[in-house]
């Protein structure tokens, strides 16, 4: 127990990198959302069938999954602190800014779509285990507005992503200040002072 209580313990009692279940859980809500982008804009193009109903299963199925790990990923970071932020103070504001965004969003794009079917009066397995029913009265109008909005957020996501990686590269290459690093399991990071935390 003590061996997994210190594997778990926060990384800013180091001042280096993230805790391991932290990493995990960034790692995997990455792959999970990068993998349901991509077959929801094949979706678009496939004819009703077996093969699109599968997909239609396997992409909520990750939207849920990206809940589930959002959800324990704000839980946990309540219980563990992340590392000590670096850079001036607008920049750490900036950031905390973002990463709420980025939260909020992520949510925000599996649950419209989950409530999306639910309004189509479509039900889903997720992962072939659990079926989900419809949570709600069948309303394609309410639906379809839902789906522009499943859409609209969607890319949306894109784009803050991609800003955060953007500003992730730029703290690790141009500032180095070992951002990027910090959310790796290997790498050195550069040693910061106790300040008040961005994430």
């Amino acid at each position: 127990m003590a061996q997994i209580e210190r594997t778990l313990a926060p990384a800013a009692a180091s001042g280096s990198h993230y805790d391991p279940l932290t990493q995990a859980i960034h790692w995997l809500s990455l792959v999970a959302i990068a993998i349901a982008f991509v077959i929801g804009v094949l979706l678009d193009d496939l004819p009703r069938g077996p093969v699109k109903t599968q997909l239609v299963n396997l992409h909520a199925s990750l939207g849920v999954l990206v809940i589930a790990l959002t959800t324990v990923r704000l839980g946990w970071r309540a219980l563990a602190a992340p590392p000590p932020s670096t850079g001036p103070s607008f920049m750490q504001l900036a950031a905390s800014a973002m990463h709420l965004m980025l939260y909020a969003v992520i949510l925000a794009v599996p649950i419209s779509g989950i409530l999306m079917m639910a309004a189509k009066g479509r039900s889903f397995a997720v992962f072939g285990v659990l079926s989900v029913p419809p949570l709600m009265a069948t309303d394609r109008a309410f639906g379809k507005s839902l789906e522009e909005t499943h859409e609209l957020l969607s890319y949306l996501m894109l784009v803050l992503i991609g800003l955060h990686s953007a500003a992730a590269v730029f703290h690790q290459v141009i500032l180095k200040d070992g951002a990027l690093t910090r959310m790796l399991p290997f790498g050195r990071t550069r040693k910061v002072s106790q300040a008040p935390h961005a994430r």
